[in-house]
């Protein structure tokens, strides 16, 4: 998947009809350098419509952390600690960019400004589980939710499955380099109030449409408790859980539920679906999951080996087999709330 602008993802409307309003390439915070002020610029909240609550201002001489930086390296985000939404854009002629927020640091060059690819870690025997939800039987027990109150009967999750997350293995492996205090909030489920993500727009639209959850912040979520383990930045993880998801949707097992909707299915034929799909023995990496009322609700599929080297039939092949207490269950159907 090709990597374009990058973009700050909040609320995204269910109904796909996300708006972006950056086109920043992305510099983690920490290693994207720092703006030393040399002039008394404002700060934008949006750089685009220039609006700045509070009229906030650079102080001369006092070094702003760089979060990202516009296309062209016109304007850069940084962070200005004393403002609640401490997120602001500024001119980039507004300072020096340096190497690090340290006094003596060097200024960055031009080819230090370009953006670099995320250093993955080896990952040759890494283990991970993805999970899918089948959102018409989440929506039966969780009506309010935003998703669930937009669904309709012909939406892509109607009849797919939804990405839930991609779960670094074994389970305890969370949270990693979290804070307390956001580790509070995410545990809270206030997760509206955790920091945004930076996505690139192709992976910010493909994500709201395969993670309808999206509307309620799942995806802070599933970033913060599980992603921040996984060795890559917010959008290679997603990146990755969308061409994992959409692996199974387009194969038979996706089929197999597509056209399914209403009936009952077992988790025999579920596991013929995955040694059909993937290979022989895939299936017996997969644990269907079912409620109390008997309807399928999730695809829990361990998977070994690095993601991004690999299709699905590769990270099946040599996985931990998986048990299910689930041996047959309803495909509900999506209802309109």
């Amino acid at each position: 998947m090709i990597k374009q602008s990058t973009v700050v993802v909040s609320s995204l409307y269910i109904a796909f009809s996300t708006s972006f309003f950056s086109t920043a390439v992305f510099a983690k915070n920490g290693s994207g350098g720092c703006l030393k002020a040399t002039q008394l610029c404002e700060a934008y909240q949006s750089y685009r419509k220039k609006t700045n609550p509070g009229k906030a201002h650079l102080e001369k001489g006092k070094m702003y952390p760089i979060i990202e930086r516009s296309k062209k390296n016109a304007a850069v985000r940084i962070k200005i600690k004393s403002l609640k939404r401490s997120s602001r854009w500024v001119k980039a002629s507004c300072g020096e960019m340096l190497t690090s927020c340290k006094v003596g640091a060097n200024i960055l060059s031009k080819d230090s400004l370009k953006k670099k690819k995320p250093v993955r870690k080896s990952k040759k025997h890494a283990k991970n589980l993805l999970a899918l939800t089948w959102q018409p039987s989440f929506c039966e027990t969780h009506g309010s939710k935003k998703e669930c109150r937009t669904q309709t009967t012909n939406r892509y999750d109607a009849s797919h499955w939804s990405l839930h997350g991609l779960w670094p293995q074994p389970r305890n492996k969370a949270y990693c380099g979290v804070s307390q205090t956001d580790k509070g909030i995410d545990r809270n489920k206030r997760w509206h109030l955790l920091e945004p993500l930076e996505l690139s727009q192709e992976t910010a639209t493909e994500l709201a449409f395969v993670m309808p959850a999206v509307a309620s912040n799942l995806h802070r979520h599933e970033w913060i408790k599980h992603g921040t383990c996984y060795g890559t930045d917010a959008d290679t993880y997603y990146s990755d859980a969308i061409d994992l998801t959409k692996q199974v949707n387009e194969s038979v097992v996706g089929k197999l539920f597509n056209m399914g909707v209403g009936k009952h299915v077992t988790l025999k034929q579920v596991r013929k679906h995955f040694d059909k799909a993937f290979g022989e023995g895939s299936g017996k990496k997969v644990d269907m999951r079912c409620d109390r009322k008997g309807r399928v609700t999730e695809l829990w599929i361990n998977l070994k080996g690095e993601v991004a080297a690999n299709n699905l039939a590769e990270l099946l092949k040599d996985a931990l087999r998986a048990g299910s207490t689930c041996k047959a269950g309803k495909i509900d159907r999506a209802n309109n709330f």
